[in-house]
Protein backbone atom coordinates (compact mmCIF):
# COMPACT_ATOMS: atom_id res chain seq x y z
CA UNK A 1 0.00 0.00 0.00
CA UNK A 2 1.29 3.45 -0.47
CA UNK A 3 2.61 5.64 1.95
CA UNK A 4 0.56 8.80 1.63
CA UNK A 5 -1.59 9.34 4.56
CA UNK A 6 -3.85 12.02 5.58
CA UNK A 7 -4.56 12.93 9.27
CA UNK A 8 -8.20 14.76 9.95
CA UNK A 9 -7.85 17.02 13.00
CA UNK A 10 -5.04 19.09 13.73
CA UNK A 11 -5.73 19.21 17.69
CA UNK A 12 -3.25 17.33 20.16
CA UNK A 13 -3.93 13.96 18.92
CA UNK A 14 -3.94 15.01 14.98
CA UNK A 15 -0.76 16.83 15.59
CA UNK A 16 0.98 13.39 17.44
CA UNK A 17 -0.31 11.29 14.34
CA UNK A 18 1.20 13.45 12.00
CA UNK A 19 4.94 13.71 13.89
CA UNK A 20 4.81 10.27 14.45
CA UNK A 21 3.83 9.06 11.57
CA UNK A 22 6.09 11.24 9.48
CA UNK A 23 8.96 10.31 11.66
CA UNK A 24 7.78 6.85 10.21
CA UNK A 25 8.95 7.59 6.95
CA UNK A 26 5.29 8.53 5.75
CA UNK A 27 3.60 11.00 3.31
CA UNK A 28 1.09 12.88 6.22
CA UNK A 29 -1.06 15.50 5.03
CA UNK A 30 -2.56 17.06 8.65
CA UNK A 31 -5.68 18.88 7.45
CA UNK A 32 -7.53 21.18 9.24
CA UNK A 33 -10.73 23.87 9.41
CA UNK A 34 -8.26 26.23 11.41
CA UNK A 35 -4.64 27.08 11.30
CA UNK A 36 -5.15 28.28 15.59
CA UNK A 37 -5.74 26.06 18.16
CA UNK A 38 -8.81 27.57 19.60
CA UNK A 39 -10.89 24.43 20.94
CA UNK A 40 -10.58 21.00 22.91
CA UNK A 41 -6.67 21.05 22.82
CA UNK A 42 -6.32 24.79 23.93
CA UNK A 43 -9.25 24.79 26.79
CA UNK A 44 -7.94 21.63 29.21
CA UNK A 45 -5.88 22.27 32.14
CA UNK A 46 -2.20 21.52 30.62
CA UNK A 47 -1.55 19.16 32.81
CA UNK A 48 0.01 15.76 31.91
CA UNK A 49 -1.50 13.63 34.64
CA UNK A 50 -0.33 10.60 36.09
CA UNK A 51 -3.50 10.28 37.97
CA UNK A 52 -5.53 10.38 35.10
CA UNK A 53 -5.13 5.76 35.04
CA UNK A 54 -8.14 5.88 37.50
CA UNK A 55 -11.17 6.92 35.44
CA UNK A 56 -13.90 9.29 36.25
CA UNK A 57 -16.26 6.21 35.77
CA UNK A 58 -14.51 4.61 38.85
CA UNK A 59 -16.30 2.73 41.61
CA UNK A 60 -17.33 5.71 43.90
CA UNK A 61 -19.12 7.02 40.93
CA UNK A 62 -22.41 5.68 42.54
CA UNK A 63 -21.81 7.02 45.51
CA UNK A 64 -21.87 10.43 44.04
CA UNK A 65 -24.68 10.17 41.92
CA UNK A 66 -27.44 10.84 44.19
CA UNK A 67 -25.94 14.62 44.58
CA UNK A 68 -25.82 15.07 40.77
CA UNK A 69 -29.48 14.28 40.52
CA UNK A 70 -31.04 17.68 41.01
CA UNK A 71 -28.43 18.87 38.53
CA UNK A 72 -26.87 22.04 40.76
CA UNK A 73 -23.61 20.27 41.38
CA UNK A 74 -20.49 22.62 39.66
CA UNK A 75 -19.13 19.05 39.01
CA UNK A 76 -21.63 17.58 37.01
CA UNK A 77 -24.64 19.28 35.35
CA UNK A 78 -26.54 17.26 32.24
CA UNK A 79 -29.48 18.15 30.04
CA UNK A 80 -32.14 15.80 30.29
CA UNK A 81 -33.06 15.13 26.87
CA UNK A 82 -29.39 14.63 25.70
CA UNK A 83 -28.72 11.73 29.01
CA UNK A 84 -32.16 10.22 27.71
CA UNK A 85 -31.31 10.36 24.12
CA UNK A 86 -28.26 8.65 24.60
CA UNK A 87 -29.15 6.11 27.72
CA UNK A 88 -27.54 3.22 26.47
CA UNK A 89 -24.40 5.39 25.98
CA UNK A 90 -24.82 6.23 30.20
CA UNK A 91 -25.87 2.31 30.55
CA UNK A 92 -22.65 1.28 29.89
CA UNK A 93 -20.89 3.97 31.41
CA UNK A 94 -22.40 3.00 34.64
CA UNK A 95 -22.46 -0.87 34.10
CA UNK A 96 -18.74 -0.45 34.38
CA UNK A 97 -18.42 1.78 37.45
CA UNK A 98 -16.70 -1.29 39.54
CA UNK A 99 -13.83 -2.19 41.21
CA UNK A 100 -13.02 -4.90 38.87
CA UNK A 101 -13.04 -3.06 36.10
CA UNK A 102 -11.24 0.20 37.63
CA UNK A 103 -8.34 -2.91 38.00
CA UNK A 104 -9.04 -3.00 34.15
CA UNK A 105 -8.91 0.17 33.42
CA UNK A 106 -5.46 1.30 35.12
CA UNK A 107 -3.82 -1.74 33.66
CA UNK A 108 -4.93 -0.44 30.38
CA UNK A 109 -4.34 3.31 30.79
CA UNK A 110 -0.96 3.07 32.53
CA UNK A 111 0.47 1.87 29.30
CA UNK A 112 -0.90 5.14 27.75
CA UNK A 113 -0.23 7.61 30.31
CA UNK A 114 3.07 6.03 31.66
CA UNK A 115 5.53 7.02 28.82
CA UNK A 116 3.30 10.20 28.24
CA UNK A 117 5.83 12.81 29.69
CA UNK A 118 8.89 11.46 28.51
CA UNK A 119 7.00 11.79 25.00
CA UNK A 120 6.05 15.04 25.71
CA UNK A 121 9.68 16.62 26.65
CA UNK A 122 11.22 14.92 23.68
CA UNK A 123 8.81 16.67 21.21
CA UNK A 124 8.90 19.87 23.04
CA UNK A 125 12.85 20.05 22.85
CA UNK A 126 12.35 19.10 19.36
CA UNK A 127 10.06 22.64 19.10
CA UNK A 128 11.88 24.39 21.49
CA UNK A 129 9.46 25.32 23.94
CA UNK A 130 10.60 23.16 26.94
CA UNK A 131 10.34 26.24 28.77
CA UNK A 132 6.39 25.77 28.73
CA UNK A 133 6.80 22.50 30.97
CA UNK A 134 6.68 22.96 34.52
CA UNK A 135 7.55 20.06 36.52
CA UNK A 136 5.82 20.44 39.99
CA UNK A 137 3.08 18.14 40.18
CA UNK A 138 -0.57 19.20 40.98
CA UNK A 139 -2.51 19.00 44.07
CA UNK A 140 -5.99 18.13 45.17
CA UNK A 141 -7.26 19.96 48.22
CA UNK A 142 -10.05 19.01 50.94
CA UNK A 143 -12.01 21.70 52.74
CA UNK A 144 -12.82 19.46 55.65
CA UNK A 145 -11.70 15.77 57.08
CA UNK A 146 -14.78 13.92 55.41
CA UNK A 147 -14.18 14.69 52.02
CA UNK A 148 -10.38 13.60 52.43
CA UNK A 149 -11.43 10.57 54.20
CA UNK A 150 -14.38 10.02 51.13
CA UNK A 151 -11.34 10.17 48.72
CA UNK A 152 -9.69 6.87 50.59
CA UNK A 153 -10.11 4.64 47.47
CA UNK A 154 -8.70 7.09 44.77
CA UNK A 155 -5.99 7.51 46.63
CA UNK A 156 -5.40 3.64 47.33
CA UNK A 157 -5.94 2.93 43.75
CA UNK A 158 -3.44 5.63 42.69
CA UNK A 159 -0.80 4.51 45.11
CA UNK A 160 -1.47 0.67 44.30
CA UNK A 161 -0.44 2.03 40.39
CA UNK A 162 2.59 3.66 41.01
CA UNK A 163 1.54 6.82 41.00
CA UNK A 164 3.73 8.98 43.13
CA UNK A 165 1.30 10.68 45.97
CA UNK A 166 2.41 12.58 48.98
CA UNK A 167 -0.43 13.32 51.61
CA UNK A 168 -0.45 17.05 52.92
CA UNK A 169 -1.09 18.75 55.98
CA UNK A 170 -2.90 22.54 56.09
CA UNK A 171 1.50 23.33 56.88
CA UNK A 172 2.58 21.37 54.23
CA UNK A 173 -0.25 23.12 51.67
CA UNK A 174 0.75 26.50 52.75
CA UNK A 175 4.91 24.93 52.22
CA UNK A 176 3.65 24.40 48.12
CA UNK A 177 1.74 27.14 48.25
CA UNK A 178 2.26 30.09 50.45
CA UNK A 179 -0.24 32.53 48.87
CA UNK A 180 -3.27 30.72 49.22
CA UNK A 181 -5.19 31.09 51.66
CA UNK A 182 -5.72 28.63 54.72
CA UNK A 183 -9.16 27.38 53.40
CA UNK A 184 -7.84 23.51 52.91
CA UNK A 185 -7.26 21.00 56.13
CA UNK A 186 -5.94 17.82 53.76
CA UNK A 187 -4.77 17.99 50.51
CA UNK A 188 -3.18 15.32 48.24
CA UNK A 189 0.12 16.06 46.12
CA UNK A 190 0.47 13.96 42.67
CA UNK A 191 4.33 14.86 42.31
CA UNK A 192 5.34 12.55 38.95
CA UNK A 193 2.90 15.01 36.93
CA UNK A 194 3.79 18.04 34.69
CA UNK A 195 1.84 21.10 33.39
CA UNK A 196 2.22 23.48 30.74
CA UNK A 197 1.40 27.32 30.67
CA UNK A 198 -0.36 26.94 27.09
CA UNK A 199 -1.50 23.87 25.80
CA UNK A 200 -2.45 25.68 22.48
CA UNK A 201 0.27 27.09 21.67
CA UNK A 202 2.11 23.94 22.50
CA UNK A 203 0.03 22.14 19.63
CA UNK A 204 0.87 24.92 17.34
CA UNK A 205 4.28 24.35 18.27
CA UNK A 206 3.95 20.58 17.32
CA UNK A 207 2.48 21.43 14.02
CA UNK A 208 5.21 23.84 12.88
CA UNK A 209 7.38 21.27 13.63
CA UNK A 210 5.60 18.90 11.86
CA UNK A 211 5.90 21.29 9.01
CA UNK A 212 9.51 22.57 9.50
CA UNK A 213 10.35 18.94 8.94
CA UNK A 214 8.26 19.14 5.42
CA UNK A 215 4.84 17.88 6.86
CA UNK A 216 2.24 19.40 4.35
CA UNK A 217 -0.60 21.54 6.33
CA UNK A 218 -3.60 21.85 4.41
CA UNK A 219 -6.79 23.96 5.31
CA UNK A 220 -9.51 23.22 4.70
CA UNK A 221 -13.29 22.23 5.70
CA UNK A 222 -13.73 18.73 5.07
CA UNK A 223 -17.53 18.64 3.90
CA UNK A 224 -17.73 14.65 3.47
CA UNK A 225 -15.99 11.37 3.30
CA UNK A 226 -16.48 8.68 0.71
CA UNK A 227 -14.95 5.34 -0.11
CA UNK A 228 -13.71 4.66 -4.01
CA UNK A 229 -11.22 2.31 -5.49
CA UNK A 230 -8.21 3.85 -4.15
CA UNK A 231 -8.82 4.78 -1.32
CA UNK A 232 -10.85 7.75 0.20
CA UNK A 233 -12.13 11.01 -1.43
CA UNK A 234 -12.42 14.22 1.25
CA UNK A 235 -14.50 17.11 -0.22
CA UNK A 236 -13.80 20.32 1.22
CA UNK A 237 -14.41 23.69 0.41
CA UNK A 238 -11.49 23.96 -1.90
CA UNK A 239 -11.74 20.60 -3.46
CA UNK A 240 -11.42 17.14 -3.53
CA UNK A 241 -8.37 14.92 -1.78
CA UNK A 242 -7.70 11.64 -2.18
CA UNK A 243 -5.97 9.39 -0.04
CA UNK A 244 -5.38 5.71 0.12
CA UNK A 245 -5.17 5.37 4.00
CA UNK A 246 -7.13 8.25 6.86
CA UNK A 247 -6.87 9.00 10.47
CA UNK A 248 -9.75 10.07 12.14
CA UNK A 249 -8.36 12.11 14.78
CA UNK A 250 -11.28 14.84 14.96
CA UNK A 251 -11.94 14.66 18.75
CA UNK A 252 -15.81 15.55 19.00
CA UNK A 253 -16.16 16.34 15.20
CA UNK A 254 -15.15 12.64 14.83
CA UNK A 255 -18.76 11.35 13.79
CA UNK A 256 -20.08 14.23 11.77
CA UNK A 257 -18.14 12.68 8.37
CA UNK A 258 -18.17 9.07 8.96
CA UNK A 259 -22.39 8.42 7.79
CA UNK A 260 -21.24 7.58 4.19
CA UNK A 261 -19.56 5.20 5.97
CA UNK A 262 -21.59 3.72 7.19
CA UNK A 263 -19.96 4.34 10.82
CA UNK A 264 -20.95 5.77 13.50
CA UNK A 265 -18.96 6.15 16.85
CA UNK A 266 -20.10 5.62 20.52
CA UNK A 267 -19.17 8.86 21.70
CA UNK A 268 -20.94 11.53 24.22
CA UNK A 269 -19.56 15.39 24.78
CA UNK A 270 -18.77 17.03 27.73
CA UNK A 271 -18.37 19.65 27.78
CA UNK A 272 -16.30 22.23 30.07
CA UNK A 273 -15.93 25.95 30.28
CA UNK A 274 -13.01 28.38 31.69
CA UNK A 275 -12.14 31.85 32.08
CA UNK A 276 -8.81 33.39 32.96
CA UNK A 277 -7.97 36.24 35.88
CA UNK A 278 -5.01 37.84 36.71
CA UNK A 279 -3.20 37.16 40.12
CA UNK A 280 -3.66 39.70 42.36
CA UNK A 281 -0.04 41.70 42.33
CA UNK A 282 2.59 40.10 44.51
CA UNK A 283 0.43 36.62 44.71
CA UNK A 284 1.78 33.58 42.99
CA UNK A 285 -0.03 29.73 42.18
CA UNK A 286 2.78 27.54 41.57
CA UNK A 287 1.38 24.95 40.17
CA UNK A 288 -2.54 23.77 38.84
CA UNK A 289 -4.99 22.69 42.05
CA UNK A 290 -8.09 20.75 42.30
CA UNK A 291 -10.53 21.86 44.71
CA UNK A 292 -12.49 18.38 45.50
CA UNK A 293 -14.72 20.14 47.75
CA UNK A 294 -16.08 23.41 45.43
CA UNK A 295 -16.07 21.62 41.85
CA UNK A 296 -13.18 23.84 39.59
CA UNK A 297 -9.71 23.43 38.84
CA UNK A 298 -7.20 26.61 38.98
CA UNK A 299 -4.24 26.84 36.85
CA UNK A 300 -1.68 29.26 36.28
CA UNK A 301 -1.39 29.81 32.55
CA UNK A 302 0.34 32.18 30.05
CA UNK A 303 -2.92 33.82 29.73
CA UNK A 304 -3.41 33.84 33.81
CA UNK A 305 -4.88 31.84 36.44
CA UNK A 306 -7.54 29.07 34.32
CA UNK A 307 -10.46 28.60 36.49
CA UNK A 308 -11.92 25.45 34.83
CA UNK A 309 -15.65 24.21 36.05
CA UNK A 310 -16.96 20.60 35.75
CA UNK A 311 -18.89 18.38 33.18
CA UNK A 312 -21.63 19.51 31.14
CA UNK A 313 -23.59 16.61 29.46
CA UNK A 314 -25.31 17.74 26.45
CA UNK A 315 -25.21 18.50 22.68
CA UNK A 316 -21.57 19.74 21.42
CA UNK A 317 -23.49 22.62 19.69
CA UNK A 318 -25.98 23.53 22.16
CA UNK A 319 -26.20 27.65 23.30
CA UNK A 320 -23.99 28.06 26.06
CA UNK A 321 -24.88 28.06 29.65
CA UNK A 322 -21.75 28.85 32.04
CA UNK A 323 -23.69 28.09 34.98
CA UNK A 324 -20.86 25.66 36.99
CA UNK A 325 -18.63 28.62 35.89
CA UNK A 326 -20.53 31.63 38.22
CA UNK A 327 -21.08 28.88 40.77
CA UNK A 328 -16.88 28.05 41.60
CA UNK A 329 -15.68 31.27 40.62
CA UNK A 330 -16.56 32.60 44.36
CA UNK A 331 -15.36 29.95 45.73
CA UNK A 332 -11.93 30.52 43.81
CA UNK A 333 -11.91 33.47 45.28
CA UNK A 334 -12.09 32.07 48.86
CA UNK A 335 -9.19 29.93 47.91
CA UNK A 336 -6.42 32.85 46.33
CA UNK A 337 -6.75 36.39 45.62
CA UNK A 338 -7.94 36.74 42.51
CA UNK A 339 -7.75 40.18 40.06
CA UNK A 340 -10.30 40.73 37.62
CA UNK A 341 -11.33 38.41 34.59
CA UNK A 342 -8.94 38.48 31.03
CA UNK A 343 -11.73 37.86 28.85
CA UNK A 344 -15.53 39.25 28.94
CA UNK A 345 -16.99 35.72 27.73
CA UNK A 346 -16.00 32.17 29.01
CA UNK A 347 -14.41 29.93 26.67
CA UNK A 348 -16.40 26.70 26.20
CA UNK A 349 -15.39 23.57 24.25
CA UNK A 350 -15.93 19.26 24.38
CA UNK A 351 -14.65 16.41 25.07
CA UNK A 352 -15.33 13.37 23.20
CA UNK A 353 -15.77 10.57 25.60
CA UNK A 354 -16.20 6.75 25.28
CA UNK A 355 -18.58 4.56 27.57
CA UNK A 356 -15.61 2.72 28.94
CA UNK A 357 -13.17 5.70 29.02
CA UNK A 358 -10.83 4.46 26.41
CA UNK A 359 -9.94 5.99 23.48
CA UNK A 360 -9.93 4.65 20.15
CA UNK A 361 -6.78 3.47 18.76
CA UNK A 362 -6.46 1.45 15.60
CA UNK A 363 -8.11 -0.01 12.41
CA UNK A 364 -11.50 0.06 11.30
CA UNK A 365 -12.76 -3.47 10.93
CA UNK A 366 -15.06 -2.33 8.48
CA UNK A 367 -12.83 -0.26 5.94
CA UNK A 368 -9.72 -0.71 5.00
CA UNK A 369 -6.96 1.88 4.76
CA UNK A 370 -9.29 3.85 7.89
CA UNK A 371 -7.74 4.37 11.69
CA UNK A 372 -8.98 6.00 14.23
CA UNK A 373 -7.02 8.03 16.81
CA UNK A 374 -9.53 9.74 19.05
CA UNK A 375 -12.12 9.34 21.77
CA UNK A 376 -9.41 10.43 24.56
CA UNK A 377 -12.28 12.41 26.81
CA UNK A 378 -10.31 14.12 29.47
CA UNK A 379 -6.31 12.60 28.49
CA UNK A 380 -6.15 13.59 25.33
CA UNK A 381 -3.35 16.44 25.45
CA UNK A 382 -1.34 14.09 28.06
CA UNK A 383 -1.43 11.30 25.83
CA UNK A 384 -1.57 12.27 22.07
CA UNK A 385 1.74 12.07 21.38
CA UNK A 386 2.08 8.40 23.04
CA UNK A 387 -1.31 7.54 20.94
CA UNK A 388 0.27 8.86 17.67
CA UNK A 389 3.26 6.46 18.30
CA UNK A 390 1.06 3.65 18.51
CA UNK A 391 -1.15 4.51 15.58
CA UNK A 392 2.02 4.80 13.51
CA UNK A 393 3.96 1.33 14.56
CA UNK A 394 0.22 -0.07 13.73
CA UNK A 395 0.14 1.39 10.47
CA UNK A 396 3.65 0.25 10.33
CA UNK A 397 2.64 -3.21 10.42
CA UNK A 398 3.45 -3.87 14.10
CA UNK A 399 1.01 -3.56 16.52
CA UNK A 400 1.97 -2.77 20.25
CA UNK A 401 0.34 -5.16 22.87
CA UNK A 402 -0.25 -2.18 25.54
CA UNK A 403 -2.99 -0.63 22.60
CA UNK A 404 -5.26 -3.43 22.65
CA UNK A 405 -7.80 -2.27 24.85
CA UNK A 406 -7.83 0.48 23.25
CA UNK A 407 -8.67 -1.20 19.18
CA UNK A 408 -11.40 0.15 17.83
CA UNK A 409 -12.84 -3.71 17.13
CA UNK A 410 -14.38 -3.90 20.59
CA UNK A 411 -17.47 -1.32 18.99
CA UNK A 412 -17.29 -3.35 16.07
CA UNK A 413 -15.91 -0.47 14.15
Amino acid sequence: MSNRIIVLGAGMVGTSCALQLQRAGMDVTLVDASDKVTETSYGNAGMIATSSVLQLNNACLWRALPGYMLNRSAAVRYNLPYVVGNAAWFVQYLKQSTTSWDKYGIRSLSGLIGPSLVAHKQLMGQAGIRQRLAEKGWLKLYRNEASFVSGAYERRCLSQAGVDLVELDQQGIAELEPDMNPLFCKGIWVRDSASVDSPGAVTEAYRKLFQARGGMFYLDRIQSINRFEQGYQLQGSRGVLETPQLVIALGPWSNDLLTPLRLRLPLVYERGYHQHFQAVADKTLNRTIHDADAGYVMAPMEQGLRISSGVELTERDAPATPHQLTQVIPRAQQAFSLGTPVEVEPWLGSRPSMPDSLPLIGPSTRHEGLWFCTGHGHIGFSTGPVSGRWLATHIAGQPVAEARPFLPQRFDL
